[in-house]
């Protein structure tokens, strides 16, 4: 396979360790990592919500770690801009094409934006990469007011580490819980709680309709303000768009690949109708073979663990050394909040009931039902009974 070339359209977590994978799995041939970020090595992104955000890690020790040693054509700043699927290469941003034999799709999510009036105000950030951060991190003092619209992880992440600055904190969001989509009302409702005893305003059910301005004496514009549904602005000195992300895929438009929200591949992560695609991370959308639905997941051990999958997939069907395996891990979401680290594995449920611990005692799981049906597991400072819950789940059939 001297000869063969892979190339990896994204270079960020899932990039990077699928190109890892290809050189775990033997793949002795060209691979070409291409990056739209300037930054190489890639920054992981869990702590720019985090520690970097609240000045307790420099930037630079975010950098992801990885091994020097792999042979990889790195070309940051250089974008996908289009697919030559017949001519099997990708079309880059500015001109030029990379050829492949085989192609791994990892570009990711961008955040989404709130199509408001005053959007592009000044003042108004969000939160993917770490020039993001930076920016968003010269905003944040004592003192001062920030508004976060989105309850998701990144939101109510954003949201303790301002607090914990000393900020003035406010959360937004249309829905009834935060992180209701990952976890669950009643686990949601729990979040919610642990943000109010901290001092952390939750506006929940409610819409933001826009931003205001004001005119500074240096001349510039910037947010001062924050509409909601009901005719209210709250004062802002500062806002974070956490409304989640939206899968780069418009770089496949006219490609002849299938998107709906994601690249759509089978169970073995090939993009539908192809035999040397695959895609991983935030990008795929794929068949579930254990859950038996279609299911496209935002988090970072997703992201590393369906890349090294894919990797070796597409190894295998390349050297004709293999066959590709289904991706069956059960989806995995953990955030840190104040003193609470939250794990969820499986799916969120409409109900919570708690096998052990108390959440008085801030330390707990619990199991999450939908209709009865045992489709999640959640622990809360209690990162040792991860497994047994992996296995609960298993053996009651929640994933069968």
């Amino acid at each position: 396979m001297a000869s063969t070339r892979i190339v990896i359209a994204g270079a960020s977590l899932a990039g990077l360790r699928a190109a890892e994978a290809l050189r775990r799995a033997g793949f002795g041939g060209e691979v070409v990592l291409l990056g739209a970020e300037q930054h190489f090595p890639p920054y992981d992104r869990p702590p720019l919500s985090k520690q970097v955000l609240a000045g307790q890690w420099p930037a630079e020790r975010a950098r992801l770690k990885h091994d020097d040693g792999l042979a990889l054509d790195v070309r940051p700043g250089t974008r996908a801009s289009g697919l030559d699927l017949a001519g099997q290469a990708v079309l880059l941003d500015g001109g030029g094409r990379a050829g492949f034999d085989g192609l791994i799709i990892a570009t990711g999510a961008a955040p989404r934006r709130l199509p408001v009036p005053g959007a592009g105000l000044p003042g108004v950030h969000l939160l993917r990469t770490v020039d993001d951060c930076r920016g968003l991190t010269a905003a944040l003092r004592p003192g001062g007011t920030l508004v976060v619209i989105g309850a998701g992880f990144i939101g109510m992440e954003v949201a303790a580490t301002a607090r914990g600055l000393g900020m003035s904190v406010t959360v937004v969001d249309p829905l009834p819980a935060p992180m209701i989509r990952a976890a669950g009302p009643e686990l949601g409702a729990a979040v919610a709680a642990l943000h109010e005893a901290h001092g952390v305003a939750c506006l929940l059910g409610r819409a933001v309709t826009g931003f205001t301005g004001e005119t500074k004496s240096t001349g510039e514009t910037r947010l001062a303000g924050v509409a909601i549904d009901g005719g209210e602005v709250l004062p802002a000195d500062a806002a974070v768009v956490a409304v989640g992300a939206a899968p780069q895929t418009g770089w496949l438009a006219g490609s002849g690949l299938h998107t709906d929200d994601g690249v759509v591949c089978d169970e073995t992560l090939f993009a539908v109708g192809t035999g040397n695609v695959v895609a991983a991370g935030d990008v795929v959308r794929w068949q579930h073979p254990l859950l038996h639905r279609s299911l496209r997941v935002e988090h970072w051990t997703n992201a590393v663990s369906q890349a090294q999958a894919a990797a070796r997939n597409l190894h295998a069907r390349l050297s004709g050394a293999g066959t590709a395996a289904p991706y069956d891990a059960l989806p995995y979401f953990w955030t840190d909040q104040y003193d609470w680290k939250l794990q969820v594995v499986g799916l969120p449920g409409e109900e919570m009931s708690i096998a052990e611990g108390s959440l008085a005692d801030g330390k707990l799981v619990a199991e999450l039902r939908t209709g009865g049906e045992l489709t999640g597991m959640a622990c809360i400072n209690w990162p040792a009974r991860l497994a047994a819950c992996r296995r609960r789940l298993l053996q009651a059939g929640a994933a069968a």
